[in-house]
């Protein structure tokens, strides 16, 4: 009977008998099992950071935030480095265990990087100096005591903003450098005001920039009270803030906050998201403002 099935089949003819049945594919193989974030190799990874960057054994390194990366079939993470309110944060992504690793953050170039820029900045509480909802935000990182910043203010103050009215919001951070021994005071003495009286302290961070060579460590608490000028000022409510320090932490966390994008020198401005680092002309503030704007 199979002999003539076949000779049918030869033959192109039919057949009776039914022809049999196709063998079935074979199972496709399951697909590899994702390797999970315990296999990750953390010690591995923070050990060889360590040594890469000469770093003392008692530099805490961290492994932290391990996830999928939008890379597929690569992990991405932070090492924290330090200790609060010091500590580096170092994106990297890796092999799924943690063999191969690459220190820097993923970059998606399809979003503005201006945008992630600002991401890092906290404008929660800021006080502005134009409307809330101009088209162009600038954030300026400074020290009441450098000579550059009173060259930076006279450009923001006199020639910027009077330039762009209603287009332009501009906020003052602290980032006073350790070798102004009145900086950070002024900064503490300014934002003590600004707790009672907001509009006072813009009057004090006029002052400071105008009035720096008259200004020491010793007088810098009067002189903020002189130059604020408020009616309103609780004077016992003052002197606990200030000699306190009741705002030092804002003016630490200013500081952190440069850091964290690569600011290490004053003045520092975030237009937008994007750094013009210097006392730079104002034509340069223009150019990336009309930019922004166009």
């Amino acid at each position: 009977m199979r002999a003539a099935l076949a000779l049918a089949l030869i033959l192109g003819g039919c057949s009776s008998e039914p022809p049999p049945a196709p063998a079935p594919p074979p199972a496709p193989a399951p697909p590899p099992a994702p390797a999970s974030d315990a296999a990750f190799k953390g010690d591995e990874l923070t050990t060889y950071y360590r040594k890469q960057n000469m770093l003392p054994p008692s530099t805490p390194v961290t492994v932290t935030a391990v996830t999928d990366s939008p890379v597929p079939g690569l992990k991405s993470g932070t090492l924290q480095v330090g200790v609060s309110p010091q500590i580096e944060e170092v994106g990297f992504v890796a092999s799924p265990d943690g063999r191969y690793v690459v220190f820097q953050e993923l970059i998606d170039v399809t979003v503005d990087p201006g945008v992630a820029v600002m991401k890092k900045i906290d404008l929660e509480g800021v006080q502005w100096k134009g409307p809330a909802d101009a088209p162009v935000t600038i954030i300026e990182y400074s020290d009441f005591q450098c000579p550059f910043c009173s060259r930076g203010y006279n450009v923001i103050e006199k020639e910027v903003l009077p330039a762009y009215p209603g287009k332009v919001r501009f906020a003052y951070k602290h980032l006073p450098l350790p070798f102004h021994n009145w900086a950070e005071p002024a900064a503490i003495a300014m934002e003590c005001i600004r707790k009672q009286d907001p509009e006072a302290a813009w009057k004090v961070y006029d002052k400071l920039f105008e009035q720096q060579g008259s200004i020491t460590l010793e007088t810098v608490k009067e002189k903020a009270v002189e130059f604020g000028g408020s009616t309103n000022l609780d004077r016992a409510a003052y002197d606990r803030c200030y000699d306190g320090k009741e705002t030092a932490a804002l003016v630490q966390a200013h500081k952190a906050e440069a850091a964290s994008l690569g600011i290490t020198g004053t003045p520092s401005f975030v237009v937008n998201g994007r750094l013009i680092i210097g006392a730079q002309p104002g034509a340069q503030f223009k150019a990336v403002i009309d930019d922004e704007l166009s």
